[in-house]
């Protein structure tokens, strides 16, 4: 039998903030440093009562970093604003999109309905069915009870493409959507709002920017006389130092808040804000890629903003948000100096070639070849596997023109699918913009 192999743990006697401890620590260097020049180390010794009060001041010191992270990030009323700091519950960046028929037909279940407006009670499905069709798109059937009524019908489909251009994956489209009525009178039915917000801790507040001058601690011999000045002076820069790092804890809830950025601050510190907002989004399994193109300063306001986002970029990162947070990865805050534009054309011609997505990147030069490669590789990383992306690279002088297109397609209300003659006719006129590189 092998010999069983065990971690030790060690376990730290003495607290790092013990009085007796540091004093003892303090006297001990103070011997090593001095030699035989100072050989009285009493408590009656001047330089021994120094040391001690400046002992005593970093346990103070040591109390006031001891408090729960809790504590730290509350205001006055215990209040700890969780955004600010881009830490969200788990019910908020965890929540599940539908992606296969079964979610699809459980979400639309229980997310359809119709409201009375004046009993505001509601009228859900008695069952909703997603089924693919030859050609790989959703057919759509809602069973409702009741017999037809077009007041009815009217809300369920409005409310059914509201929520299915907000919740839809990237390829996926309805080419049919109709109501089956089972009979019977409708069921209306109390509505209970069983989503209870979620109950975040709070804080107690400390003051811990409070600390009592050094001088005030030693006995009254030393605070009178022409000796008092001198040893002011001498205590002056150590309790600089201490005040300074209370003050640095006193303001820690805007050290990492990504809603009140202090743009001076960190680009006198901006590789270590990098930094710690890489370790934010670790925390969530989000990874910004590196491009030689973006520049530090950009990057990180963009991952501020990421941050910002982060509930909604998660829970739809194959879908509607989809684009926002390519482009925040790609450096793209909307600004002139933006390198790139980027849009996703998924639909247009789904009738034709189903699984396309149609990536349009407007570049203001043409890009190095090392970092276009970089790019598209992104990109199609981004893009569910089962798509095939198609990837245009145009000149950014055309990209208002085509903003515009987009724009109108997009709030033609793309439910079904639609064909937008003009973004048809752009990609066609621009065949010769395709990337040639194929991406697997």
């Amino acid at each position: 039998m092998s010999e069983l192999k065990s971690i030790t743990i060690s376990r730290q006697e003495v607290r790092p903030f013990d009085y007796a401890a540091i004093r003892e620590e303090a006297i001990g260097l103070v011997q090593k440093l001095s030699g035989k020049i100072w050989t009285d180390y009493n408590a009656h010794d001047p330089g021994v009562t120094i040391l001690e009060q400046i002992v005593f001041t970093l346990t103070e010191l040591g109390y006031k970093t001891g408090f729960d992270v809790a504590d730290y990030l509350s205001d006055a009323s215990g209040y700890i604003d969780y955004d600010s700091q881009a830490m969200y519950a788990p019910a908020y960046v965890t929540q599940r999109f539908p992606v296969t028929l079964e979610e699809y037909s459980a979400f639309f279940k229980k997310q359809l309905y119709c409201e009375d407006p004046n009993t505001h009670w509601r009228c859900y499905p008695e069952k909703v069915n997603f089924v693919i069709d030859e050609n790989g798109f959703y057919k759509v059937e809602i069973f409702m009870s009741g017999t037809a009524n077009d007041w009815i019908s009217g809300a369920i489909f409005t409310m059914f493409w509201r929520l299915w251009r907000r919740w839809r994956c990237m390829g996926d489209h309805v080419c049919d959507a109709r109501i089956k009525w089972l009979g019977g009178r409708a069921k209306f039915e109390a509505y209970t709002d069983d989503q209870n917000d979620v109950e975040m801790p709070h804080g107690t507040h400390r003051d811990v920017a409070d600390l009592e001058p050094i001088i005030d601690l030693f006995p009254t011999i030393y605070r009178e006389g022409e000796g008092v000045e001198p040893l002011k002076k001498f205590l002056a820069p150590i309790e600089y130092v201490f005040k300074k790092f209370l003050s640095l804890i006193e303001t820690f809830p805007q050290l990492f808040s990504v809603r009140n950025v202090d743009l001076d601050k960190i680009l006198k510190n901006l590789e270590q804000y990098n930094s710690a907002l890489d370790q934010m989004l670790a925390m969530y399994g989000v990874h910004f890629p590196q491009f030689n193109f973006i520049e530090l300063t950009k990057l990180t306001r963009c991952k501020v903003q990421f941050l910002r986002e982060l509930p909604k970029l998660l829970q739809h990162r194959s879908g509607k948000a989809w684009r926002r947070r390519v482009e925040l990865m790609l450096g793209i805050i909307h600004d002139s100096h933006d390198k790139l534009k980027i849009f996703d054309v998924d639909g247009v011609f789904a009738s034709e070639r189903p699984g396309r997505i149609h990536i349009i990147i407007f570049s203001e030069n043409k890009m190095d070849e090392c970092d276009a490669d970089a790019v598209e590789r992104f990109v199609c990383n981004e893009i569910p596997a089962h798509l095939l992306p198609v990837i245009y690279w145009a000149p950014k002088n055309e990209c208002r023109a085509f903003a515009k297109l987009y724009v109108e397609w997009i709030n033609d209300v793309p439910m079904k699918i639609i064909t937008s003659p003009q973004v048809m006719n752009w990609l066609s006129s621009h065949k010769q913009c395709i990337s040639k590189k194929i991406w697997l």
